[in-house]
């Protein structure tokens, strides 16, 4: 063995030592997995304008890209072609321009309408609420006359849970009203912080929209340096499908989404349902949730209408449960059509552990992003699967019960059934008592079976014998006919010859004549 260290144990020692470090480094992390979450969420929230300014950029694309196509070929028709840079940059500056009046407008005229709607309907519930509860009381009380033990035992619950609200607001509330006081002031902070984050985000969402071909040409260049060329385009590509997915999914839910509120609120208004502006609200934002967004609308809605009017609840419940049919077979497939590619058992995993992990957030966001990663994940088992040979259809593999290991071909058929032990242990008794019984028919039939050949093989020699004999008495008969047709034809040839001579003679004497 030599003692030169060479460039292969040099690679061995950096691997090793590379692997000790990971090692140690993760051990070192997972004491510290706290400390690690802490600077993780202050993060994010340092970084909150920078996200909010990235989904308002992220929302106003298409409407950017809308008007930068007209204006750019507005300006250069305008202007001349050597100054077509200028007029793609005055183009992009409007388009951005526009882009952002239009989202200041759309919330402007939201907030304008539903501010005064919600607050004249929170006012009025806060004011009528008793005596909504007195008539929902009043009401029971007259539907269960026939029952009075029944109505006396819901009286009686319902003064039970008058009292224990009130026990709450004495006992709990006024005591610490410090703290709710301190509750109510972060979170008065924390909504003045968010409206702050939000206009800063509008301010990076301009930067960002502005740059967004430098940007993606910035990023294109990471790529590109990171990976070869092919990888870099199977990058590119699985970023181009995560966009068309996120774009299309959150834009068209949020259409969806406006739309079905505006349908609730136009009803609303035209059977007088209470608090229709408010309803049509609560809808309207849960149905940009997939899924379980209607239901969670739905309910506390119904409620609120029940305490009010309860035949009024039941045409309310009637009517949200044909618009969920007419969204979901009707509108959501005219704007969202197959954005996803999901089946509705991988909807309803998405949307429970993207709430399970994110809360709101999650609910909405969990469908496109397990889409993008089934989708990638499709990919690698389509490549891995086409590298053996094999096919990605799933119809391919529904009767595949296994591949012959020899062969190489596919095993096709229902499942063999499986035999418990006491079936197996019986089976094998019978083909033991089986087998017992051929033996002893063997072992008797043997005598019978010997003398049987005996004669069959004496007969079969006289057979053979006769067969022979008759060969040759057949061979000799032959022989002679043969025989007989040979003198036969030569007695012919003889007639025929002594003809021709006398017939000669006879013409030589008449020439002579």
């Amino acid at each position: 063995m030599s003692g030169k260290f060479d460039k292969e144990d040099m690679k061995k020692a950096v691997v090793f030592a590379g692997a000790l470090c990971v090692v140690v480094l993760f051990s070192q992390l997972i004491g510290k997995i706290g400390v690690i979450g802490y600077g993780i969420v202050r993060l994010f929230k340092a970084m909150t304008p920078i996200i909010i300014g990235c989904v308002i950029a992220f929302l106003l694309c298409p409407i950017m890209n809308f008007f930068k196509e007209r204006l750019t070929k507005l300006f250069r028709k305008m202007m001349k072609e050597e100054n077509a840079p200028k007029a793609d940059k005055i183009a992009n500056i409007l388009s951005v321009f526009l882009s952002i009046l239009v989202f200041l407008a759309l919330i402007s005229g939201l907030l304008w309408i539903l501010i005064p709607k919600l607050r004249d309907s929170i006012m009025e519930l806060y004011d009528k609420l008793p005596d909504y509860i007195s008539n929902f009381q009043a009401w029971v009380t007259k539907v269960l006359s026939n029952d009075k033990d029944l109505a006396i035992m819901l009286n009686e619950s319902l003064d039970k849970l008058r009292q224990a609200v009130a026990g709450i607001i004495n006992d709990k509330l006024l005591p610490n009203m410090d703290t709710i006081i301190k509750t109510i002031s972060s979170g008065i902070v924390g909504g003045i912080k968010f409206v702050m984050n939000f206009l800063i985000g509008i301010i990076v969402a301009v930067y960002i929209l502005g740059s967004k071909d430098e940007l993606g040409a910035q990023c294109k260049k990471i790529i590109y340096s990171i990976f070869n060329k092919k990888r870099g385009n199977k990058v590119l590509d699985a970023f181009d499908y995560i966009n068309s997915v996120f774009s299309g999914f959150i834009n068209g839910k949020i259409i969806d989404s406006i739309i079905i509120g505006m349908i609730c609120a136009v009803f609303c208004q035209g059977v007088q349902m209470p608090y229709g502006i408010l309803i049509s609200v609560v809808i309207g934002i849960t149905n940009i949730i997939p899924f379980f967004g209607p239901f969670i609308g739905a309910i506390p809605s119904a409620l609120l209408v029940l305490v009010v009017d309860p035949l009024m609840c039941v045409i309310f419940v009637i009517f949200i449960v044909i618009l969920q049919q007419i969204d979901g077979n009707i509108i959501g497939p005219l704007i969202l059509g197959d954005s996803t590619g999901l089946s509705s058992l991988w909807i309803l995993f998405a949307i429970l552990v993207g709430g399970n992990l994110f809360g709101f957030a999650g609910m909405l966001l969990g469908v496109p992003v397990f889409a993008c990663i089934y989708t990638l994940l499709t990919i690698l088992l389509r490549d891995r699967l086409k590298a053996k040979g094999l096919t990605n259809t799933t119809s391919y593999y529904l009767t595949l019960r296994r591949f012959d290991e020899e062969t190489g071909e596919p095993i096709r058929g229902p499942k063999p059934k499986r035999v418990s032990v006491k079936e197996r242990k019986k089976h094998m008794k019978h083909l033991e008592s089986l087998h017992h019984a051929k033996e002893k028919l063997t072992h008797t039939k043997e005598p019978e079976e010997n003398k049987e050949t005996q004669d069959a093989e004496s007969e079969n020699k006289n057979n053979e014998n006769e067969i022979k004999e008759n060969n040759k008495s057949d061979n000799n008969n032959d022989n002679n006919n043969n025989n007989n047709k040979k003198d036969n034809i030569k007695r012919e040839v003889n007639k025929r010859e002594n003809n021709k001579n006398n017939n000669n003679k006879n013409d030589n004497n008449k020439n002579r004549h």
